[in-house]
């Protein structure tokens, strides 16, 4: 009985969201910026955490970043879902949508250059159908 009880768990863990592979999303320089990476998008039922990886960030400044409708470069500038700025090249955000329903239509994850420079966008990933 035991063995049955442990395989059980095991079974159960190995369905959960939190065992989810989860979806890259290349992070490409934009307006010459250098910067360049990646964003992993994990599932975790009716929520998805993000957690973006970025290359050459400035040091000591926050990059407001967010998940927006359309794609690059010309996503539409109202963001759907608001991120955890990139600090030191990494961002960990856990967003109130499910990683299915960010793939129905284009979305992409935009980073600006900072809170002070929202318009000058410095890396772009599209994370729905293209």
């Amino acid at each position: 009985m035991r063995k049955l009880i442990v395989s059980f768990a095991v079974a159960g863990l190995a369905m959960s969201p939190v065992f989810a592979k989860p979806l890259k999303v290349p992070l490409t320089a934009e307006n010459g910026s250098g910067e360049s990476g990646y964003a992993l998008l994990y599932p975790h039922g009716a929520r998805t955490r993000v957690v973006i990886h970025l290359r050459g960030t400035p040091k000591g400044i926050a990059q407001p970043d967010h998940i927006h409708p359309g794609t690059c470069p010309n996503v539409n500038p109202k963001p759907a879902y608001m991120l955890n700025p990139v600090r030191h090249g990494r961002s960990v955000t856990m967003i109130h949508a499910s990683l299915k329903s960010l793939l129905r239509n284009p979305m992409a994850i935009n980073v600006h250059e900072s809170r002070q420079d929202l318009q000058k966008y410095v890396a772009c990933g599209n994370i729905g159908p293209r």
